[in-house]
């Protein structure tokens, strides 16, 4: 325990515990105090849920709660183990006996102790994502040709955990998110069936069963009331991000004791793409004897940061309005440059001029709506030496996709390149490995092996679509005119049968075709990408002295830097042009608002005037812009204006 650490005497005669509550600004405090009943705590980013939470239980274990008769559900483990820990040192009490989790953590507790109940096997396996993923092949398999094209066994998998979640039949799940997979819905259906029986069989279940089977194991009423009357108190964390056989689970367990303390912000309610509803902190605030309490003292951003913030508090939320404790800073900064490259030129020399003036380069991140609009900023930061770390996914050019799309480039400038040979061939249905070396090998043999490309279907009617392919395609060409024509003949639907989140796959390789744009010919391109794959191995020496954070909005959730930059915030990048062609602009709005709550000190947000080639980027599409600008919901007052020429 650090020196700075306070422990508290908690004394169990007396009404309240003085010392333990002046550690608690007046909102806090009045949150923890609640001695019965349904509390709904509405928490602004920043205003220490976590420490209200880890009072909470301190306060409950002094007023006599035994630790046993609290059950604390959060969204991560790691979230468990501090609140925990923390709730420890306060209280000076080890929690012996308390359950504390994640959802699935609690559930398989359950499950474990009445798997008689539900005529479970008590020593069931369960099925991380990988296993899920290797068993729905599995079953794929028994359903499909490995010659026939189908959904892969990921996308299927999704398909089913949605389902699950959503608490809806798979054909809907199809019809209002993957409408065309509707031609195949039976057939997927039949893989669905056949997933069950394996899992039966095999004595396992799914992440997505422990929520459902604890869920009708508490529709039992003696486990119901049993579970129930053992928790005096359950504690909530997130609640803005549980789905509804969640928030069912939540109220089974607090069914006799009537004694529930939720917390969560619905304005930070981003998940609704895997089932989250925002909504069960509408319907937890409608129960009766429901008191809400709202913290929004902000302990992490500047004033003017927070003036910002609240200026753009989403619609159709809980009414608040922040408070900064914090010293004055700078007002934040709208840049406005012509293009994404203009972007990432500017917040490259920015990140660069804030390290030597002592900024720490850990204490720098970048934001993005999608992983592909980082695209830029990676070639741009490698250029210039800066260190950095993806968060949001792998380095693009290590990326499965675009390298896929890359062989193509790769194998017109060398027809000797083995590898990428090998990558490309695997992409069409009925050739594997061992077909993919039959060609490379002939490959090492041909005297021209341009004119091998270009006749590769002699090898047989399943190579004739790749040959018909490379007959439109030649080294002249530029970079960008060789990726569109293979992403169009063929990728694109591979792209949508191959994985699950398609959607941002096809962004980047729009993006990946952007940036190939810039270049007239492939030579110089592929140089460009080979140096950059260069500098992200060189980049692990930097690994002890920090690293720029480069990260999308939704894995920046929970986090917080002195300095953010928050790039394409422009109608189609940010908000996503996929949002708004199915009406979710709402959703767009708690993500932006997520987005600039993550910074102490400066605030970067930055805005393409020229919008991109590509017309799903740009801010001059076909969509009214201004009507879906986040820039212009922002009082010019609150914010510096800068603009890159």
């Amino acid at each position: 325990m650090k020196k700075t650490d306070k422990v508290y005497e908690i004394s169990y005669n007396s009404k309240e515990s003085i010392d333990l509550l002046k550690e608690l600004d007046d909102e806090q405090r009045a949150a923890v105090l609640e001695e019965k009943g349904i509390s709904l705590i509405i928490a602004g980013p920043g205003s220490g849920k976590t420490k209200t939470i880890t009072y909470k239980i301190a306060y409950l274990v002094s007023r006599r709660v035994k630790p046993h008769e609290i059950l604390l559900v959060t969204f991560t483990r790691a979230a468990a183990r501090e609140m925990i820990h923390r709730a420890q040192q306060v209280s000076r009490s080890k929690l012996d006996g308390m359950l504390a989790g994640t959802f699935h953590h609690v559930c398989n507790y359950l499950l474990r102790k009445y798997a008689h109940v539900l005529k479970l096997d008590s020593n069931f396996s369960i099925l991380d994502e990988e296993d899920a993923k290797t068993l729905v092949k599995h079953a794929r398999g028994l359903v499909v040709s490995k010659e026939e094209k189908f959904p892969s066994p990921s996308l299927i998998r999704k398909l089913i955990s949605l389902s699950a979640n959503l608490g809806k039949p798979m054909e809907d799940v199809i019809e209002e998110r993957f409408p065309y997979l509707y031609p195949v819905t039976d057939r997927l259906k039949e893989v669905k069936e056949k997933y069950e029986r394996l899992k039966i069989e095999q004595l396992s279940l799914d992440y997505d069963d422990l929520l459902n089977y604890t869920n009708d194991l508490l529709n039992v009423e003696e486990v119901r009331i049993k579970e129930a009357s053992r928790f005096k108190w359950v504690l909530v964390d997130e609640f803005q991000d549980t789905n509804k056989i969640q928030c069912d689970i939540v109220k089974k367990l607090s069914s006799v004791h009537h004694n529930l303390m939720v917390v969560g912000d619905d304005a930070q309610s981003i998940y609704s793409f895997r089932g989250a509803r925002y909504e069960n902190i509408f319907d937890i605030s409608k129960e009766k004897g429901v008191k809400v309490h709202k913290i929004q003292t902000n302990y992490r951003s500047s004033p003017e940061i927070v003036s910002l913030i609240n200026s753009v508090i989403p619609n159709n939320v809980f009414k608040k309005k922040l408070k900064s404790v914090r010293p004055a800073s700078t007002r934040p900064v709208v840049i406005s440059t012509w293009d994404s490259f203009e972007e990432s030129e500017f917040v490259s020399s920015r990140i660069m001029e804030l390290v030597n003036e002592g900024v720490p380069e850990e204490e720098i991140a970048v934001l993005y709506r999608a992983h592909a609009h980082s695209m830029d900023l990676q070639l741009e930061l490698s250029k210039s030496n800066i260190p950095f770390i993806v968060k949001s996914g792998v380095k693009f050019t290590e990326s499965r996709h675009v390298k896929d799309l890359l062989s193509f480039l790769r194998v017109l400038n060398n027809p000797r390149d083995t590898l990428s040979w090998i990558r490309l061939l695997q992409l069409f249905t009925g050739i594997g490995r061992k077909g993919a070396n039959i060609v490379v090998n002939a490959l090492q043999n041909e005297t021209d092996p341009i004119s091998l490309i270009k006749g590769i279907s002699k090898f047989g009617r399943k190579y004739e679509i790749v040959g018909d392919i490379f007959k439109e395609l030649s080294g002249e060409q530029s970079p960008s005119e060789v990726l569109e024509k293979v992403y169009k003949s063929f990728y694109s639907d591979y792209l949508a049968m191959t994985f699950n989140d398609f959607h941002d796959r096809q962004l980047d390789i729009e993006r990946l075709i952007e940036i190939a744009g810039r270049y007239e010919n492939q030579i110089a391109f592929l140089s460009d990408l080979a140096v950059t794959e260069d500098m992200d191995l060189k980049r692990e020496e930097y690994q002890k002295e920090g690293k720029v954070t480069l990260t999308t909005v939704h894995q920046a959730k929970g986090l917080e830097w002195d300095i953010v930059f928050v790039l394409a915030i422009n109608p189609g990048d940010f908000p996503s042009i996929m949002a708004l062609k199915v009406g979710n602009f709402e959703e767009e709005q708690r993500i932006f608002y997520v987005a600039i709550t993550r910074a102490r000190k400066q605030l970067y947000l930055c805005r393409q005037m020229g919008g991109s080639r590509n017309l799903v980027y740009g801010n001059k599409m076909a969509i009214n812009g201004s009507e879906y600008d986040l820039i212009d919901m922002i009082p010019p007052s609150l914010y510096e204006h800068w603009s890159v020429k």
